[in-house]
């Protein structure tokens, strides 16, 4: 996994060797120092000694004043990441308010024109569901709220002539139905509904063993789909390529236990740094090239999902000047 070092790693053991060396040349030089002490020049031998002495509290100093320093960075260090993990966190909180105030923006007849296919796509979604498990009265329900709510009629007819065929259908081609309901389910990692749907199952058919062997087949599909986001996130970090490793961050938020969250945390920073960096270049090369609709744009979305910093902070001050310039080439491009 690709992984930032632990910060100045080399200037630490540079600084051991050192020490180590400067303690050997020392102890060599206050040797030489004794031996000329006892043997012939004792003023000679002196100053050596106490010479090697001097080299040996300097280089101990040196590495004490070192692993001081080093300390007090690596204490910056994890400071700045505390920083930025709340950095990030605010981000999230900001980006989801800024939904909800989207959201509660919309009148009702637009919220109805924006959660049309959404409500469709659910309420297909659990009629299916309701099939595999048989309640065949909540179908029916929901088949009649797809009817009279969204208008779709004929949708609804053919849903029901697939009730009414599940009803008839055998045991085994139940149970059949159900394994390939799953089974879409896992290939659309739609993971707490297809273990919603396996402990239903489990309950209609206690005595089979395919449906018994759902819950480990879907831990084993999500353990195998977190595997290949993992290994995506990895080869997208290797090759520098921000975006998808920006992307794969926010999808393996859902799979990661906190040891794991812990070991791709420096990664993950180094990946935020890059991307606001990257957004930051766009923004003044269509400043530059006074494309102002492309800056505002690029702006929002820095100052969304970056809002603590630094770079953000200057953007917010120049977006009012950006709006209002990118206003009067859109009438410009109007009157013409």
């Amino acid at each position: 996994m690709a992984t930032i070092p632990p910060p100045f790693r080399g200037v630490r053991l540079f600084g051991k060797t050192a020490l180590v060396v400067c303690t050997l040349a020392a102890l060599t030089l206050m040797g030489y120092g004794l031996s000329e002490l006892w043997s012939a020049d004792h003023l000679w031998g002196l100053g050596i000694v106490a010479a090697g002495f001097v080299a040996l509290a300097l280089g101990v100093l040196l590495y004490a004043q070192l692993t001081l320093t080093h300390k007090l960075v690596n204490t910056a260090h994890r400071s700045y990441g505390m920083q930025l993990d709340l950095s990030e966190l605010l981000r999230r909180q900001t980006e989801y308010t800024h939904t909800i105030a989207e959201n509660s923006s919309l009148s009702d007849w637009a919220k109805r024109i924006v959660y049309r296919e959404k409500d469709y796509e659910y309420l297909r979604d659990t009629i299916q569901s309701a099939i595999v498990r048989q309640d065949w009265q909540s179908a029916e329900r929901f088949i009649q709220d797809l009817s009279e709510e969204l208008g779709l009629r004929d949708e609804a007819a053919r849903l029901r002539e697939e009730v009414e065929h599940a009803r008839q259908a055998t045991k085994e081609e139940k149970i059949e139905a159900a394994l390939r309901r799953f089974d879409k389910l896992c290939s659309q990692q739609k993971w707490e509904q297809a273990q919603s749907d396996s402990a239903r199952l489990k309950i209609l058919f206690p005595d089979e063993p395919r449906i018994a062997a759902l819950p480990r087949e879907l831990e084993l599909r999500r353990q195998q789909h977190k595997r290949r986001l993992l290994k995506e996130y990895d080869e997208a970090v290797r090759t520098q390529n921000v975006d998808v490793a920006h992307r794969l961050l926010f999808e393996l938020d859902q799979y990661l236990s906190d040891n794991e969250v812990a070991v791709l945390k420096e990664s993950a920073r180094g990946v935020f740094k890059a991307k606001l960096f990257q957004l930051g270049v766009q923004f003044s090369l269509a400043v530059t090239d006074k494309a102002f609709s492309k800056a505002v744009s690029i702006g929002d979305r820095i100052m969304r999902e970056f809002p603590n910093s630094r770079y953000a902070q200057e953007i917010a001050s120049m977006m009012p000047a950006l709006r209002a310039r990118a206003a009067g080439v859109a009438q410009d491009q109007d009157v013409a």
